[in-house]
């Protein structure tokens, strides 16, 4: 075995800020050198999680010697060059530093790329790191007060590029189908339909999912929203827990002002023994992939299953000769509960598995800091397979609307051989479907449509908004929002297959029930 090109996570940090005095509480630098001190204690035997970090000594050279800084892009910052500031902050002056492009998927997409340099037999010793400190920008808002944080002109050149539509077709667009609270929402109603649940039976399903969630998030000292809600209270609407997008009340909608920072070091099992841990101290990257579906949520024939995704943990269990069933553990990706159902049904796995489903506790509990959540679930993954509470764990990253997929299975006995890129996958993937049209205007779709998926936006007040669907005329698609009536009807019952009547208005395509 050439352990030089096997990739292994030696070192993963995490840390959550409790201060609530924006002038005291730390910037998102801060948040993220003290991750990356805290990967590199646990990276040479301490603890990335609860205990201080490490100032010098071996941590220290494993952050000196750094041959890569891959840095996950933060919301929070206005730098122009952030990954080469956060390299110079740890001393990493050799480091190449990149800062990622923007998705749920970004974290694992880089620990996969690292995982990359070391099947090439490059020797690298890989930082990814990232932090938001959205809830400390909120509070400065709020006081008005004028936070004194490291800031530089221009954007930073992103690593992948930044998609220029992030993920929203211009139908879409038009018709107020942007926002991840509308988009989820509407795959969720495919999700039902499919599961052939009516509302109540869906809604007790769905806070059956996220009460599991929620457990784990309450025992885990970071999280932030550590607050136990059982499944009922989750999917209850309360001046609390008001609807936000049909059907999702607030409890289980990603939360993004958080002040949370995570880092994990990637490297080679050679470099890990060197460094002095043993062979059962790291967690093997056995398998790996990336890969997107159809761009487009519009575009895809079908919406409760992702192919890409489903090929993507069968490409990354073959590299390690497992099973779906094999599997200890999972992290799939939770902004909301429909990425979690999608990821779990695509894999085959039952609604009532006993397995866990997440080591974080999900975006809407853990809380989701911009891009960085699954870097916190890779540094799970490695203290889940560290700490013998099984020998597997899959993590599944997720960026913009179920859109583009990166998984790592991480284990805890080493491959039987180097494992290897796979090949050709997004050929493949994109071999599986062909995009459906999205006509832009009623007019041009036809008269007569089939809902596909829709949901019902509400305000602050609780008032519901026009519904918007998702509408199937004879093979094209095209996107509608409701009148009154279809609205009303909508909120009642299962209402994927209903029949309706397209019109157009000066906002845009509308239907109405036929």
């Amino acid at each position: 075995m050439d352990w030089t090109r096997v990739p292994v996570v030696v070192g993963g940090g995490q840390v959550t800020n409790r201060e609530e005095d924006p002038l005291a509480a730390p910037d998102p630098f801060a948040l993220m050198e003290e991750a990356a001190r805290r990967a590199a204690a646990s990276a040479t035997g301490g603890d990335g999680k609860d205990g201080p970090a490490r100032a010098g000594g071996a941590s220290g050279d494993v952050l000196t010697g750094l041959t890569h800084c891959f840095m996950v892009h933060s919301l929070s910052l206005r730098h122009g060059d952030p990954a080469a500031e956060l390299a110079r902050r740890l001393g990493a002056r050799k480091a190449e530093a990149r800062c990622s492009g923007m998705g749920g998927s970004i974290p694992q997409w880089l620990v996969n790329r690292a995982a990359e340099l070391v099947a090439a037999g490059d020797r690298p010793r890989v930082l990814i790191a990232g932090a938001e400190a959205l809830a400390t920008r909120r509070r400065a808002r709020t006081l008005g007060v004028t936070l004194d944080w490291p800031t530089s002109d221009g954007w930073p050149e992103t690593w992948p590029p930044l998609e220029p539509d992030l993920g929203v077709h211009p139908v879409e667009r038009a018709h107020e189908l942007v926002q991840a609270t509308t988009m989820y929402a509407l795959v969720e109603s495919a999700v039902a339909h499919a599961a052939g649940h009516d509302p109540a039976t869906h809604s007790r399903a769905v806070g059956d999912l996220m009460a599991g969630f929620n457990d784990v998030a309450v025992r885990n000292p970071l999280s932030w929203f550590p607050t136990h809600r059982d499944a009922a209270e989750i999917m209850t609407v309360t001046p609390d827990n008001r609807m936000i997008c049909y059907p999702y009340p607030k409890y289980v909608n990603a939360v993004m002002d958080v002040d949370m920072g995570a880092a994990v070091i990637v490297t080679d099992a050679a470099t890990a023994r060197q460094w002095g841990l043993g062979p059962d101290e790291v967690a093997y990257l056995s398998g790996w992939a990336d890969a997107h579906d159809l761009w487009y949520l519009s575009e895809r024939p079908v919406l409760h299953r992702s192919p890409a995704l489903a090929e993507c943990a069968r490409r990354a269990l073959g590299s390690a000769g497992l099973t779906m069933d094999e599997v200890d553990g999972l992290d799939l990706y939770a902004c909301f509960p429909s990425s979690v159902e999608v990821a779990r049904d695509s894999f085959g796995i039952a609604p009532d598995d006993p397995r866990p489903l997440t080591l974080t506790g999900g975006l809407p509990y853990h809380g989701g800091p911009g891009s960085n959540y699954v870097t916190h679930a890779v540094a799970n993954a490695l203290a889940w397979v560290r700490h013998g509470r099984g020998d597997s764990a899959l993590v599944h990253g997720n960026g913009y609307y179920l859109t583009k997929h990166s998984v790592g299975l991480y284990t805890r006995r080493p491959p039987t051989e180097p494992p290897r890129p796979p090949e050709k996958l997004q050929e493949f993937v994109d071999g599986l479907a062909s995009p459906l049209v999205v006509e832009p205007s009623a007019a041009n779709a036809g008269t007569i449509g089939e809902i596909v998926a829709y949901t019902v936006p509400f305000d602050r007040d609780g008032a519901a908004a026009a519904a918007i669907g998702l509408v199937d005329v004879g093979g094209r698609r095209t996107v509608a929002r409701g009148d009154s009536a279809l609205t009303d009807a909508l909120l009642e019952g299962d209402g994927v297959g209903t029949v309706v009547v397209l019109g157009e208005s000066a906002a845009g395509n509308t239907m109405q029930g036929a």
